[in-house]
């Protein structure tokens, strides 16, 4: 975890029993784990609304290749049209 070994762990949980008492250890870690949870709340919000962006991107997107394409295929056939070879009576 993060690189710091149990024993490491161990040595700063003591020194916060020691320095903050037995009392305010419950209190730090309440906060702590509602801080937590508030931060992971935001995390997957923001990532909601990034892949709905995403995806509204793509779906416009192939609208607008799909009208392309539509405007280019009536274009080219009343091209056609003009490039008939023409009759001579």
């Amino acid at each position: 975890m993060f690189g710091i070994g149990t024993s490491e762990i161990l040595i700063v949980l003591v020194i916060a029993l020691l320095l903050l008492g037995p009392k305010e250890i419950p209190k730090i870690a309440r906060t702590l784990g509602r801080g937590l949870r508030e931060l992971e709340r935001a995390k997957d919000e923001l990532k909601q609304s990034i892949e709905f962006e995403d995806e509204k991107d793509e779906a416009d997107s192939q609208k607008n290749t799909e009208s392309k394409e539509k405007s280019n295929k009536d274009s080219n056939s009343s091209d056609d049209l003009n490039n008939l070879p023409s009759k001579h009576i």
